[in-house]
């Protein structure tokens, strides 16, 4: 239980190019990253001070993402773990839309739980991270890139749902394969009173006896990293 809600995580997780494979090659070099700064690319990593290694306490960074004219910043979350709190009063990010704490807030988080990608409306970003003296994490690690207005959002997953009844699925589905390297977690909650049922109508994905490379899991909580995990699948079997 969390917050009064009966909560589900349902995790899912696509191995291919992308940030675990770069660290596998033996000429890579493991980035180092400061507390804040201006980002102006078309596209890279930011993360907080020092990761993997935890964030310092009593700390506060501001990162300002810019990318070409005439694009929208997105930003996906790749890990996430800051300590956690309901109201995020303790460690933070924050994530506007520009460079300006004036406008609008694209959210707040911390915790474990990965937040579903956000998109500007304009070619500015701006992300804040606070923390107080306590221990907290290992902080976070974003792709940002740049992307033409009105881009079509199943090139993104991931997020929070409520409602009552609802389904999910993977980027590109049913017209064409999911991408390579894609990371993406759902978190499913419903009122006190219910409980939750999954019903897969369909399931594609890379089959391995261990499930060691695509899978989607299913975790009883998934609030935190502790949550029991009650099933891990792939290949064509509908669970």
């Amino acid at each position: 239980m969390w917050g009064g809600l009966c909560v589900w995580h349902l995790g899912l997780l696509f191995l291919g190019l992308g940030w675990a494979h770069g660290q596998s090659q033996t000429n890579f070099t493991r980035p180092i990253f400061l507390c804040g700064g201006h980002l102006t690319t078309d596209s890279g990593f930011v993360a907080s001070e020092g990761f993997p290694s935890h964030y310092k306490p009593n700390s506060k960074c501001t990162w300002y993402i810019t990318v070409p004219e005439g694009n929208v910043v997105m930003l996906q979350f790749r890990i996430f773990d800051l300590e956690a709190d309901p109201t995020c009063r303790y460690d933070y990010v924050d994530v506007y839309n520009g460079h300006s704490y004036t406008v609008q807030k694209l959210g707040r988080f911390c915790g474990t739980f990965r937040p579903g990608a956000l998109i500007s409306t304009s070619n500015t970003m701006m992300l804040e991270m606070g923390s107080d003296g306590s221990t907290g994490g290992r902080g976070f690690l974003a792709f940002f890139s740049g992307g033409k207005p009105h881009v079509d959002e199943n090139q993104f997953c991931g997020g929070r749902l409520t409602k009552a009844q609802g389904s999910v699925k993977t980027p590109n589905w049913p017209e064409s394969d999911y991408p390579a390297g894609i990371s993406c977690s759902w978190h499913i909650s419903v009122e006190p009173n219910m409980v939750i049922e999954v019903k897969f109508e369909k399931l594609d994905l890379e089959l391995d006896t261990y499930c060691r490379y695509d899978y989607v899991a299913l975790f009883n909580g998934g609030e935190t990293d502790d949550s029991r995990r009650i099933g891990k699948f792939c290949g064509d079997m509908v669970p």
